[in-house]
């Protein structure tokens, strides 16, 4: 699930610069990948809090870039 959050927001990320370049920082849509990130993001604390409440450490990734989307490894 972790991976699957962190491959999310990186593609939303890549999405919203794009966006952000065209049509600026302040256009609803760029404003709206900003939302969305922020929620996957907050998911993702919640996990990772989870995680080390029972004692799983949090696995290290890497992630690289292939046909629009990214890969965790």
């Amino acid at each position: 699930m972790r991976d699957v959050l962190l491959e999310e927001i990186e593609l939303l990320r890549q999405r919203m610069v794009i966006m952000g370049l065209e049509f600026g920082l302040d256009h609803p849509e760029v404003l709206e990948y900003s939302i969305q990130i922020d929620q996957l993001h907050n998911e993702l604390n919640q996990i990772d809090h989870g995680l080390s409440k029972v004692g799983t450490s949090k696995k290290t990734y890497r992630f690289y870039l292939l046909e629009n989307h990214a890969y965790f490894a």
